[in-house]
């Protein structure tokens, strides 16, 4: 699990966050700068974005984006944990609710994500960048926190939905859970070269039922 992200487990291994939002303790415009430095990153890349650009956007001076975060880096990776813990929220929420229907749970996940895509274009380029540029160590740790965070989470999901009878024993819960998860990152590949599709709830619910070999 990556270090970087406030998580928790309940009971079959979902993710929760520690706190509902990322904590403001660290000042009043923390959380001011962390918003608009997603939008700068999200419409130009890391390199291009200076710490100049970042604090504009936030509407505060220079030497003020230091008092928060060490280097553009830490910035970046704190926006980074900002995205993720919104995510994991969502799926807290859902889990409350659905969390004894592990199909339905796995559904209501992926819709919230596509929701997620569909409301915040500029997290979602966000999230397309840091993919782009995992070779950088750092945002690569980050990255392969989360994603097996919730490849664990969403296999035990199945393994729990497999032995409730729902879902056929024949499935690789493994497989299916890193397919699942991937089906993330694509969702926002799709997104950003224009196949609309993607937006689809439908279609969403076809790639849903063709990984977990639902009504078969």
């Amino acid at each position: 699990m990556s270090k970087a992200v406030a998580t928790g487990t309940v009971s079959d291994s979902v993710p929760v966050t520690a706190e509902p939002e990322v904590k403001t303790s660290r000042g009043p415009r923390h959380n001011d700068i962390i918003m608009a430095s997603i939008e700068v990153f999200s419409r130009t890349n890391y390199e291009k974005a200076t710490t100049a650009m970042l604090a504009r956007e936030a509407g505060v001076a220079e030497g003020t984006l230091y008092k928060y975060f060490s280097s553009k880096k830490e910035l970046f990776l704190e926006c980074c944990r900002y995205v993720e813990t919104l995510l994991l929220e969502r799926y807290r929420v859902i889990y409350e609710e659905s969390g004894n229907q592990p199909v339905e749970y796995l559904k209501e996940v992926a819709h919230s994500y596509l929701d997620f895509v569909k409301e915040n274009p500029s997290m979602r380029r966000f999230l397309a960048f840091i993919l782009n540029n995992a070779f950088d160590e750092d945002f690569r740790g980050e990255l392969e926190g989360f994603i097996r965070l919730n490849v664990e989470a969403t296999m035990n999901m199945i393994e729990k939905a497999k032995a409730q009878g729902v879902l056929s024993d024949k499935i690789d819960a493994r497989s299916a859970a890193w397919m699942f998860v991937g089906g993330y990152f694509t969702l926002i590949m799709m997104t950003e070269i224009g196949a609309e599709e993607a937006l689809d709830h439908q279609y969403l619910e076809n790639f849903l039922e063709s990984i977990l070999n639902i009504n078969r």
